[in-house]
């Protein structure tokens, strides 16, 4: 038996075993331990992974990414993602600096996850400065953003969806594929069409805004990263609203033949990986990498987030890193949904404020 049937073998006779092991656990609950279920489930989970296998659409990169493209660039910005505040944020800070003489929209190579996607690519665009120099700041950009935000009332397969992922504890690829299923099977308001438009009318631009630029998105089915670049030959419309498409609340949406949902749902919610091997990196998130997060209401899910270790990855490597973590606005002890647009208004202060304190520190590291 050749070493590939033998494994074949064995996958089946696993999955086999596990399926008389079921079918005796509906009359002896206790006869299968939670450790075989979750060896099954780990097989199962690599079986689907293996379907795209000898896909070529260049799409997924594990962790950590391969020859990422950070390598022997001078600056990188991650930008992690966390809704509705951290969009706000995200304007209020980077408009704070700009005016201080601190310009971020020179980095060469730019991540962005959920929210950080849809203001990375406005940033690289252009879009970001037109916005600020032409419109009421801090009474235009709530508007603008709260088009992004469906309908707050869901339906029971949105709350399903939703609470699949809140009661996600751990980040392997089974509990990753089983939040995507729950977002696949989810009737959410605004198509996969509408979202597409949505996005482009918020970033102005279907074309890739800029090399600089990368999105990540999750495939539902396999749990696999998606990293996303102006190689790929994707709007960026598509490739921003896949990464922002938050289980039970927006999308999935697709991406070539991949149907994705939000690029935080993941072990991660910022894949600093990405810009790995800059001299400079500034990563950004909404909340501090710890179980504080949940408690706060600053993730989509329960999932690990390794954005604490990403840093120190970063630094170990020899790139002076800094993290911004937004946090919770003075007097908000927690953020009950990300997707509400009342919260935008109360981060673009947040991040101005912060973004004017930040000023002096972030014009010695940046420059």
């Amino acid at each position: 038996m050749t070493q590939s049937s033998r494994r074949n073998f064995l996958k089946t006779s696993a999955i086999g075993a596990a399926a008389v092991a079921s079918s005796q656990a509906f009359a002896q609950p206790s006869t299968v331990s939670k450790k075989t279920i979750a060896e099954v489930q780990s097989i199962e989970a690599k079986q689907d992974i293996e379907t795209t296998a000898k896909w070529n659409d260049g799409l997924a990169h594990p962790i950590p990414y391969k020859n990422p493209p950070g390598k022997g660039k001078e600056r990188g910005i991650a930008l992690g993602g966390g809704g509705t505040p951290l969009l706000g944020f995200y304007a209020g800070y980077f408009n704070a600096l700009r005016k201080n003489g601190v310009d971020l929209g020179n980095a060469d190579v730019i991540v962005g996850t959920s929210a950080g996607s849809i203001f990375g690519s406005m940033l690289t665009g252009g879009r970001l400065w037109l916005i600020v120099d032409e419109m009421d700041f801090f009474n235009d950009f709530p508007k603008i953003f709260a088009e992004l935000v469906p309908a707050l009332q869901s339906n029971d397969s949105q709350k399903r969806a939703m609470a699949t992922a809140l009661a996600a504890s751990d980040g392997t690829p089974a509990t990753i594929q089983r939040i995507g299923k729950a977002a696949m099977a989810s009737l959410n308001p605004n198509g996969v069409d509408k979202q597409y438009k949505v996005v482009e009318k918020i970033i102005a631009m279907t074309k890739w805004p800029s090399p600089a630029m990368y999105t990540t998105a999750i495939d539902c089915f396999t749990g696999e990263r998606l990293v996303v670049s102006h190689k790929d030959n994707v709007p960026i419309n598509v490739a921003a609203s896949a990464s922002s498409s938050a289980p039970g609340q927006v999308g999935p949406t697709f991406v070539k033949n991949r149907i994705c949902m939000d690029g935080g749902i993941f072990q991660t919610s910022t894949h600093s990986d990405v810009i790995a091997g800059v001299k400079r990196a500034l990563v950004f998130s909404l909340g501090d990498g710890t179980k504080n997060e949940q408690k706060q209401g600053l993730r989509l899910s329960d999932l690990p987030n390794t954005v604490n270790q990403e840093v120190k990855d970063l630094e170990a490597a020899g790139t002076k890193t800094k993290h911004i973590v937004a946090g919770i606005p003075p007097g908000i002890t927690k953020v009950e949904n990300l997707i509400d647009p009342k919260w935008i208004g109360a981060y673009l202060k947040l991040g101005w404020d912060r973004g004017i304190a930040d000023a002096p520190m972030m014009k010695a590291f940046w420059s």
